[in-house]
């Protein structure tokens, strides 16, 4: 009877701790708890496997991954249908251009000389589905030298650089932003007097921002308006701002119960108007190239209401005859006219010659071989 009852007891107590077993630690093969991600790691699973009364965690841990996500539009299946993509572009070609004359013993006349430039093209392209930004830079220094008195004189001094920002709602009409800067490299004389540059490094620089719309008539051919431009005018160099170069205000002396003060000319001439961008570029079977860009500007805030009616004009165009893929012959006709550029004039009246600074139409041509380096990525 004892040893029954010991065997009772130990019957009880073993299924009270299957019983307590069951409640504790509850038969499960498998299970499975979510955890929210949290960066930069997250616990994603927990396995836990029994094997007999031995419990084993296996813990996996997954890196997580930062998806960015293009902050203008998504991608959607039908832009991949039709192969759209963000599209990036740089190319540009670096040239130098020689001219040479000798003369010897020559009855017409005439000195030997020879001239060379360097140049380069530059342009950045970055286009996505909603919009597109255009840098490009236009750089170009050329020399002349003459035999007889070995003297140099500049023939080319041209440093710009622009951003066009336009959006691609439309293929034909877009809404465009324009921003450009246009200085020189060295300075600038008006020959044969090398001695007193008539400018400088920013002095001019011309700094346009403009919005407005561009409407692509052909493929070859757009013409853009914007009624809102701005137009600065720099003039660094402070004896060319007192003399009024450029149209700033030029200086002055104060004078005040006796006492006179220099007041120096100002730096900034800061104009607002209407500007018209007209370009034209096409090729001929490969051979023969044609570019003209014609630029109008018209400050219709001018203080001075008679020269409201004054247009700036900046007329380049050029033709380029492709020899091969490294040598072309280059024509290039360039015209500005600005009201605020003003060159001396002497003129005889009644026998008195009197000096005037008027705006004169200023005119440059070129013609040259051009040996061309082209690049361009895809």
């Amino acid at each position: 009877m004892t040893a029954f009852k010991l065997v009772l007891k130990r019957l009880y107590f073993l299924g009270l701790l299957l019983v307590l077993n069951s409640i504790i630690f509850p038969t499960i093969t498998k299970g499975q708890d979510t955890i929210f991600n949290i960066p930069p790691y997250t616990i994603k699973i927990d396995t836990i496997t029994r094997i007999d009364t031995t419990y084993i965690i296996d813990t996996i841990i997954n890196s997580y991954t930062f998806i960015v996500t293009d902050t203008i539009y998504n991608v959607t299946e039908e832009d991949n249908t039709n192969n759209f993509s963000v599209h990036h572009k740089f190319e540009g070609n670096f040239g130098i251009t020689l001219n040479q004359l000798a003369i010897t013993h020559w009855a017409a006349g005439g000195e030997s000389n020879g001239s060379g430039k360097v140049m380069s093209n530059m342009t950045y392209r970055y286009d996505r589905k909603l919009f597109n930004y255009v840098l490009n830079g236009i750089f170009a220094y050329g020399m002349s030298n003459y035999t007889k008195d070995k003297r140099y004189e500049k023939s080319e001094d041209r440093c710009e650089v622009s951003m066009t920002m336009s959006n691609n709602n439309s293929k034909n009409l877009t809404f465009t932003s324009i921003a450009s800067l246009k200085t020189q490299f060295s300075n600038g004389y008006s020959y044969p007097n090398d001695s007193i540059p008539i400018s400088r490094f920013f002095a001019p620089a011309y700094l346009n921002i403009s919005a407005g719309y561009n409407y692509n008539i052909k493929d070859y051919l757009s013409v853009y308006i914007s009624p809102i431009a701005g137009k600065m005018t720099f003039v660094t160099d402070q004896r060319l701002a007192d003399l009024g170069s450029y149209g700033v205000e030029a200086g002055y002396w104060n004078v005040y119960n006796g006492d006179s003060t220099w007041v120096k000319g100002k730096n900034l001439l800061s104009e607002l108007g209407i500007n018209v961008l007209i370009k034209y570029k096409q090729n001929f079977k490969n051979k023969i190239s044609i570019f003209s860009t014609l630029n109008l500007y018209n400050n219709y805030m001018d203080p001075n209401k008679s020269n409201r009616w004054n247009i700036d004009v900046d007329w380049e165009t050029g033709l380029r005859f492709t020899i091969n893929e490294h040598i072309s012959a280059v024509i290039n006709i360039h015209l500005i006219y600005d009201d605020n550029i003003r060159f001396a004039v002497t003129e005889i009246i009644d026998g008195t010659e009197i000096t005037k600074q008027i705006p004169i139409l200023q005119f440059k041509e070129s013609l040259g071989i051009s040996f061309l380096y082209k690049f361009a990525t895809n």
